[in-house]
């Protein structure tokens, strides 16, 4: 944290930061930035997700890029409850609604003309 005063201006084009949090070796190194106006209790919740030694779960591309001392373990999707399942089929199946009556229907006005602009009269001024 640097506790000097800082520059508005610089905080928000990123060339100064109140908060600097970093992760993982030199080279592959995470980091994040946060500015004055950050509520404290904020950057405290980042700080503590960011090292909370709780499995993180990565998709596709993230897998190729993780660091040597990481360890990846594959996740078996979970088998689908019997209420997946009926979901599954309503969204999939055709629509049975029949169409509304035209009474229901959404009306759209036609456009008005254009209005002709009013002319002062001789004589009288606005």
């Amino acid at each position: 944290m640097r506790r000097s005063r800082l520059d508005h201006h610089a905080e928000m084009t990123g060339h100064q930061e109140r908060w600097l949090m970093q992760a993982g070796p030199p080279g592959d190194r995470w980091y994040a930035t946060a500015s004055s106006f950050i509520p404290e209790a904020l950057v405290a919740a980042i700080n503590t997700a960011i090292t909370d030694p709780a499995p993180v779960i990565r998709y596709g591309y993230d897998l190729n890029r993780l660091p040597p001392q990481a360890t990846a373990t594959p996740v078996k999707p979970p088998v689908p409850t019997p209420l997946d399942v009926r979901r599954a089929q309503a969204a999939n199946a055709p629509s049975t609604a029949a169409s509304p009556p035209i009474s229901a229907r959404l009306v759209v006005p036609a456009p008005r003309p254009p209005t002709t602009p009013q002319v002062p009269r001789p004589g009288r001024s606005r």
